[in-house]
């Protein structure tokens, strides 16, 4: 019983980690299941004060795929968090999509997946993706 128990704790234990790292699909999935598909043209970033942790984006919307309720016409004022970390910092073991803060502050757009949030909007399953022109087609599709 001693070694079934063992085990189970160590199933538990990699089973925990190894679902910590999630498979594409599931960021897929949220793109799908997004209410907001926009291009955003960034006018400021503001970074974490140190480590690895949410830059908060703020912007107009530049290009429109996808807009629940019409809430998102272009030109409308939006800022959401996006994961973003110093070259060289390691990042938090999880699902996050993190990106690099010096090439997000350089940034002039960004295609994003959004869902309402506390402060407004969130980014669906760290769905972006830093892009160098608005677009009429996505530059980050569904699939």
């Amino acid at each position: 019983m001693r070694h079934v128990t063992g085990f189970a704790v160590l199933f538990v234990v990699l089973g925990t980690s190894a679902n910590a790292l999630m498979a594409p699909e599931f960021y897929r999935q949220a793109r799908a299941d997004a209410p907001f598909h926009v291009q955003v043209a960034i006018d400021k970033v503001t970074p974490p004060a140190a480590g690895p942790g949410n830059c908060i984006v703020a912007g107009k919307i530049a290009e429109v795929f996808k807009d629940a309720g019409n809430k998102l016409p272009v030109a409308t004022p939006v800022s959401f968090a996006v994961a973003c970390h110093r070259q060289g910092e390691q990042v938090p073991i999880g699902g996050a999509k993190w990106t690099e803060t010096d090439t997000l502050t350089s940034a002039k757009y960004i295609e994003v997946y959004l869902a309402p949030g506390v402060d407004g909007y969130a980014v669906a399953m760290w769905n972006s993706k830093i892009i160098d022109a608005p677009s009429k087609a996505p530059q980050f599709p569904v699939d």
